[in-house]
């Protein structure tokens, strides 16, 4: 069953623990005469197993959230919980000073759970809909302090590109502090200093794709999609004037969406993507827009998944023969990651066989340094495996994913191995399956 995220940042961003929500409702509920005998272990089932609170419970959470209970008969479970009013973004204008404020608005949020939002689908189709035709923002010069030049512009960005490395071979765990404390000294450069309007979007760009890093550093440390950071850095990427940025930012978004069981938002984010980019983009831009938007498809088991990938390898392919002009961050959608994408989608969808197959060919076409990704795939294939009843190799395999996540601080590869190993229970006779989850065991 899917995690409940929605009820899970309610709680959190009340700085409530599951012990201090149950004691809330039971109290409510005995105020309005109709006592409940609420507890710790049901709220987790509420949020980790999927269960649905019954229609009271689910009103009187309402009040306890300060959410009109009427919305509890409109909208299903969970869906209600968009209305949160903790919960909700700040609509900053599409301009270098909205760019600016909601960089500073995210301060904290790689720390505080509590702090994490997440916006209501009619929100979130907003928020992309003003994106796509706000105005060029005519950003002139800051007036104040020393004049940034090339040389500092060039500095930040070159420490970019060693943050992009750093995710590749080590994950998010390292990632969210070095991020965030680069982030900061980008966000008081354009607040506080003056540079020329071409020094002003390339110190946005760099922003946007430190945003990017973050929020996606927290989906891989604490598997939290944090829509405000991604709002951020979406921000910055208007203000760089870089619609392929943004759509790249977009297709990350997409990714913490719908690991998070928000396949809905993550299709409306890869397909603004795509009207961002198709046909005005590199080909490989557009491979992986629409690479992220069959994976979005596939967890709401549509076929449509499979012609976006049939697209994604044209495109790809088309990036090989006539390698032109991309942007620097392209470069980890190669055919390892193409490979990835469409065996992810075929297990999602069913296709266990297939998705061995592909995953394996994957595989074999990573270089040394994507060594979370490896991870993940190796898991899924070992899930795979596992599903056509292979114990023997999913233990081989899942061994495999085990030596990469040593190296690497990334829960998001640990959490589908923990899985497996859950799904092994009633084989532990086995010694190979004994043995795996022993060391599964060990893995913090």
């Amino acid at each position: 069953m899917p995690r409940i995220y929605r009820l899970i940042y309610a709680r959190e961003v009340r700085n409530w623990k599951r012990p201090d929500l149950a004691r809330a409702l039971r109290r409510l509920s005995k105020e309005r005469g109709s006592p409940l005998g609420t507890a710790p272990s049901g709220v987790l089932r509420w949020e980790e197993e999927g269960r649905r609170p019954d229609g009271l419970t689910q009103r009187l959470l309402a009040e306890l959230f300060g959410i009109d209970p009427a919305l509890v008969a409109i909208h299903p479970w969970p869906h209600w919980l968009d209305f949160d009013p903790l919960q909700q973004c700040a609509d900053f204008p599409w301009t270098p000073r909205g760019a600016l404020d909601a960089l500073k608005d995210t301060v904290g949020s790689s720390y505080m759970h509590r702090r994490s939002f997440i916006f209501s689908s009619a929100a979130l189709t907003s928020s992309l809909l003003s994106w796509l035709t706000a105005d060029p923002a005519a950003a002139g010069e800051l007036a104040s302090g020393r004049r940034i030049g090339a040389s500092a512009v060039t500095a930040i960005e070159r420490r970019v590109r060693e943050l992009r490395q750093t995710d590749d071979e080590d994950g998010g765990g390292t990632l969210l502090s070095q991020t965030t404390a680069v982030k900061d000294v980008v966000t008081d450069l354009l607040e506080n200093r003056s540079y020329s309007l071409a020094h002003e979007r390339r110190l946005f760009g760099a922003a946007a794709d430190l945003e990017r890093m973050r929020a996606w550093a927290m989906f891989d440390v604490d598997g939290v999609c944090d829509d405000r950071v991604f709002q951020a850095a979406l921000h910055a990427a208007h203000s760089a004037d870089d619609p392929a940025l943004g759509a790249h930012i977009l297709t990350f978004w997409a990714a913490a969406a719908y690991n998070c069981d928000r396949p809905t938002d993550a299709e409306t984010l890869a397909s603004t993507a795509l009207g961002a980019v198709r046909g005005r983009a590199a080909p490989r831009v557009e491979a992986l827009v629409y690479a992220r938007r069959a994976r979005a498809r596939s967890h709401l088991k549509a076929p449509g998944c499979w012609s976006d990938l049939d697209q994604a390898e044209r495109h790809l392919h088309q990036a090989d023969l006539s390698p032109g002009e991309e942007p620097e961050w392209a470069y980890w959608f190669d055919h390892s990651e193409f490979q990835g994408s469409r065996a992810s989608s075929q297990l999602t969808m069913g296709r266990a066989q297939d998705a061995e197959a592909t995953f394996a060919a994957a595989a074999k076409a990573f270089d040394g340094s994507a060594v979370r990704t490896h991870a993940l795939y190796l898991a899924r294939q070992a899930d795979a495996q596992l599903q056509q009843g292979h114990l023997e190799a999913a233990c081989s395999t899942a061994h495999q994913a085990l030596d990469l996540t040593d190296q690497i601080s990334s829960h998001r590869t640990v959490a589908p191995l923990q899985d497996l190993a859950r799904a092994m229970y009633g084989h532990q006779h086995i010694a190979a399956v004994r043995d795996l989850r022993e060391r599964i065991a060990t893995v913090g």
